[in-house]
Protein backbone atom coordinates (compact mmCIF):
# COMPACT_ATOMS: atom_id res chain seq x y z
CA UNK A 1 0.00 0.00 0.00
CA UNK A 2 1.43 3.41 -0.98
CA UNK A 3 2.37 5.41 2.12
CA UNK A 4 1.08 2.52 4.19
CA UNK A 5 2.43 -0.12 6.48
CA UNK A 6 3.53 -3.68 5.92
CA UNK A 7 0.75 -6.21 5.64
CA UNK A 8 2.94 -8.84 7.29
CA UNK A 9 3.45 -8.24 11.01
CA UNK A 10 6.57 -10.37 11.22
CA UNK A 11 8.51 -8.92 8.30
CA UNK A 12 11.90 -7.64 9.56
CA UNK A 13 12.36 -3.91 10.00
CA UNK A 14 15.88 -2.82 9.06
CA UNK A 15 16.94 0.49 10.58
CA UNK A 16 19.81 2.72 9.44
CA UNK A 17 21.79 4.59 12.09
CA UNK A 18 23.30 7.84 10.80
CA UNK A 19 20.71 10.60 10.27
CA UNK A 20 17.96 8.05 10.83
CA UNK A 21 18.08 6.61 14.36
CA UNK A 22 20.42 9.45 15.33
CA UNK A 23 20.51 13.02 14.05
CA UNK A 24 24.22 12.99 13.28
CA UNK A 25 26.83 10.99 11.38
CA UNK A 26 29.31 8.88 13.35
CA UNK A 27 31.95 9.05 10.62
CA UNK A 28 31.92 12.83 10.97
CA UNK A 29 31.77 12.69 14.78
CA UNK A 30 34.67 10.23 15.00
CA UNK A 31 36.74 12.17 12.46
CA UNK A 32 36.30 15.39 14.42
CA UNK A 33 37.00 13.59 17.68
CA UNK A 34 40.22 12.08 16.39
CA UNK A 35 41.45 15.35 14.89
CA UNK A 36 40.62 17.25 18.06
CA UNK A 37 42.94 14.90 19.95
CA UNK A 38 45.67 14.97 17.32
CA UNK A 39 45.26 17.37 14.37
CA UNK A 40 48.35 15.93 12.64
CA UNK A 41 46.46 12.71 11.95
CA UNK A 42 44.70 14.55 9.13
CA UNK A 43 47.69 13.63 6.98
CA UNK A 44 46.97 9.93 7.51
CA UNK A 45 43.33 10.16 6.44
CA UNK A 46 44.07 9.87 2.69
CA UNK A 47 46.16 6.74 3.28
CA UNK A 48 43.48 5.15 5.46
CA UNK A 49 40.78 6.02 2.93
CA UNK A 50 42.86 4.60 0.09
CA UNK A 51 42.57 1.20 1.79
CA UNK A 52 38.78 1.47 1.81
CA UNK A 53 36.14 3.32 3.78
CA UNK A 54 35.81 0.40 6.18
CA UNK A 55 39.53 0.62 6.96
CA UNK A 56 39.24 4.37 7.57
CA UNK A 57 36.40 3.79 10.04
CA UNK A 58 38.39 1.05 11.76
CA UNK A 59 41.32 3.42 12.29
CA UNK A 60 39.03 6.08 13.70
CA UNK A 61 37.26 3.76 16.12
CA UNK A 62 40.64 2.73 17.54
CA UNK A 63 41.27 6.36 18.44
CA UNK A 64 37.85 7.67 19.43
CA UNK A 65 35.07 6.20 21.57
CA UNK A 66 31.45 7.31 21.43
CA UNK A 67 29.12 7.80 24.36
CA UNK A 68 25.89 6.21 23.12
CA UNK A 69 23.91 7.71 25.99
CA UNK A 70 24.30 11.26 24.72
CA UNK A 71 23.80 10.76 21.00
CA UNK A 72 20.93 12.83 19.49
CA UNK A 73 18.31 10.10 18.98
CA UNK A 74 15.29 10.62 16.74
CA UNK A 75 12.27 9.99 18.95
CA UNK A 76 9.89 9.61 16.00
CA UNK A 77 12.05 6.74 14.73
CA UNK A 78 12.18 5.11 18.17
CA UNK A 79 8.38 5.39 18.49
CA UNK A 80 7.92 3.75 15.09
CA UNK A 81 10.33 0.95 15.99
CA UNK A 82 8.48 0.31 19.23
CA UNK A 83 5.18 0.12 17.36
CA UNK A 84 6.64 -2.42 14.93
CA UNK A 85 8.01 -4.46 17.82
CA UNK A 86 4.50 -4.64 19.28
CA UNK A 87 3.32 -5.96 15.91
CA UNK A 88 5.95 -8.70 16.04
CA UNK A 89 8.56 -7.42 13.59
CA UNK A 90 12.19 -8.38 14.23
CA UNK A 91 14.22 -5.15 14.43
CA UNK A 92 17.73 -5.09 12.96
CA UNK A 93 20.13 -2.17 13.09
CA UNK A 94 22.04 -2.21 9.78
CA UNK A 95 24.56 0.58 9.52
CA UNK A 96 27.61 1.66 7.58
CA UNK A 97 29.08 2.84 10.87
CA UNK A 98 31.76 0.71 12.48
CA UNK A 99 30.62 -2.38 14.36
CA UNK A 100 32.03 -1.14 17.69
CA UNK A 101 29.88 1.99 17.48
CA UNK A 102 26.86 -0.04 16.40
CA UNK A 103 27.21 -2.32 19.42
CA UNK A 104 27.42 0.66 21.78
CA UNK A 105 24.15 2.01 20.39
CA UNK A 106 22.39 -1.36 20.60
CA UNK A 107 23.57 -1.95 24.16
CA UNK A 108 22.33 1.50 25.11
CA UNK A 109 18.78 0.37 24.30
CA UNK A 110 18.93 -2.82 26.33
CA UNK A 111 16.98 -2.89 29.58
CA UNK A 112 19.56 -2.60 32.31
CA UNK A 113 17.70 -4.80 34.81
CA UNK A 114 18.21 -7.81 32.56
CA UNK A 115 21.49 -9.68 32.27
CA UNK A 116 22.04 -9.44 28.53
CA UNK A 117 24.09 -12.07 26.75
CA UNK A 118 25.53 -11.66 23.27
CA UNK A 119 25.89 -14.99 21.52
CA UNK A 120 27.19 -16.11 18.17
CA UNK A 121 24.89 -15.61 15.23
CA UNK A 122 25.33 -18.12 12.41
CA UNK A 123 23.79 -15.58 10.02
CA UNK A 124 26.37 -12.91 10.68
CA UNK A 125 27.31 -12.73 7.00
CA UNK A 126 30.98 -12.92 7.99
CA UNK A 127 30.99 -9.20 8.72
CA UNK A 128 32.40 -9.84 12.19
CA UNK A 129 35.29 -12.16 12.86
CA UNK A 130 36.05 -11.48 16.51
CA UNK A 131 32.68 -10.38 17.83
CA UNK A 132 29.26 -11.88 18.09
CA UNK A 133 26.17 -10.01 17.18
CA UNK A 134 22.76 -11.28 18.03
CA UNK A 135 21.39 -9.90 21.26
CA UNK A 136 19.30 -12.18 23.43
CA UNK A 137 17.82 -11.20 26.75
CA UNK A 138 15.53 -12.70 29.36
CA UNK A 139 12.60 -10.88 27.84
CA UNK A 140 12.04 -10.55 24.07
CA UNK A 141 10.96 -6.95 24.58
CA UNK A 142 13.91 -5.89 26.74
CA UNK A 143 15.98 -4.64 23.81
CA UNK A 144 14.99 -2.28 21.04
CA UNK A 145 17.05 -4.28 18.54
CA UNK A 146 17.13 -8.01 17.91
CA UNK A 147 20.29 -8.00 15.82
CA UNK A 148 22.93 -5.70 14.37
CA UNK A 149 24.86 -5.57 11.10
CA UNK A 150 27.63 -3.04 10.55
CA UNK A 151 30.90 -2.24 8.84
CA UNK A 152 34.33 -3.58 9.73
CA UNK A 153 37.85 -2.92 8.45
CA UNK A 154 37.32 -5.05 5.37
CA UNK A 155 33.73 -4.28 4.45
CA UNK A 156 31.65 -1.09 4.30
CA UNK A 157 27.97 -1.90 4.81
CA UNK A 158 26.49 0.87 2.70
CA UNK A 159 24.36 1.38 -0.41
CA UNK A 160 24.72 -1.55 -2.85
CA UNK A 161 26.76 -3.53 -0.32
CA UNK A 162 23.99 -3.22 2.24
CA UNK A 163 21.31 -4.11 -0.28
CA UNK A 164 23.20 -7.23 -1.34
CA UNK A 165 23.72 -8.47 2.20
CA UNK A 166 20.11 -7.85 3.19
CA UNK A 167 18.83 -9.69 0.12
CA UNK A 168 21.17 -12.60 0.88
CA UNK A 169 19.89 -12.80 4.41
CA UNK A 170 16.18 -11.99 4.12
CA UNK A 171 15.32 -12.20 0.44
CA UNK A 172 14.22 -9.65 -2.15
CA UNK A 173 11.22 -7.62 -0.92
CA UNK A 174 11.23 -9.59 2.33
CA UNK A 175 12.19 -6.72 4.63
CA UNK A 176 11.25 -3.11 5.33
CA UNK A 177 14.01 -0.51 5.39
CA UNK A 178 14.24 2.79 7.19
CA UNK A 179 16.81 5.28 5.91
CA UNK A 180 17.36 8.89 4.93
CA UNK A 181 19.81 9.33 2.02
CA UNK A 182 20.08 8.76 -1.71
CA UNK A 183 22.77 6.16 -0.99
CA UNK A 184 19.94 4.11 0.53
CA UNK A 185 18.13 3.91 -2.82
CA UNK A 186 19.49 0.42 -3.72
CA UNK A 187 18.25 -0.84 -0.35
CA UNK A 188 14.82 0.77 -0.72
CA UNK A 189 14.47 -0.75 -4.17
CA UNK A 190 15.05 -4.20 -2.65
CA UNK A 191 12.70 -3.57 0.28
CA UNK A 192 9.04 -4.34 0.76
CA UNK A 193 8.41 -0.94 2.34
CA UNK A 194 10.69 2.09 2.00
CA UNK A 195 10.50 4.22 5.14
CA UNK A 196 11.90 7.71 4.62
CA UNK A 197 13.34 9.66 7.54
CA UNK A 198 14.40 13.32 7.28
CA UNK A 199 13.69 12.92 3.59
CA UNK A 200 14.75 15.62 1.15
CA UNK A 201 12.67 16.53 -1.88
CA UNK A 202 15.25 14.69 -4.01
CA UNK A 203 14.85 11.47 -2.00
CA UNK A 204 11.08 11.69 -2.12
CA UNK A 205 11.11 12.27 -5.89
CA UNK A 206 13.46 9.34 -6.54
CA UNK A 207 11.40 6.92 -4.46
CA UNK A 208 7.99 7.73 -5.93
CA UNK A 209 7.97 4.43 -7.82
CA UNK A 210 8.34 2.49 -4.57
CA UNK A 211 6.02 1.54 -1.73
CA UNK A 212 6.93 4.33 0.66
CA UNK A 213 6.12 5.65 4.10
CA UNK A 214 7.40 9.18 4.75
CA UNK A 215 8.08 9.35 8.46
CA UNK A 216 9.57 12.84 8.37
CA UNK A 217 10.77 15.43 5.86
CA UNK A 218 13.96 17.48 5.90
CA UNK A 219 13.33 21.04 6.99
Amino acid sequence: MKNGVSLSNDIPLIVDLDHTLIDTDLLYESSMGVLKKNPLLIFLFPFWFAKGKGYLKDQLVKRFSINARILPYNQDVIDYINERKKQGSPIILATASHRDYAFEVVKHFQTRKNNEVIINNKQNLDLFSDKTEILKTKSPNSSLFDDVMASNADFNLSSHNKAKKLIERFGHKQFDYMGDHMRDLPVWEAANLSILVNASDRVIKNTQHLNTLILSRKN
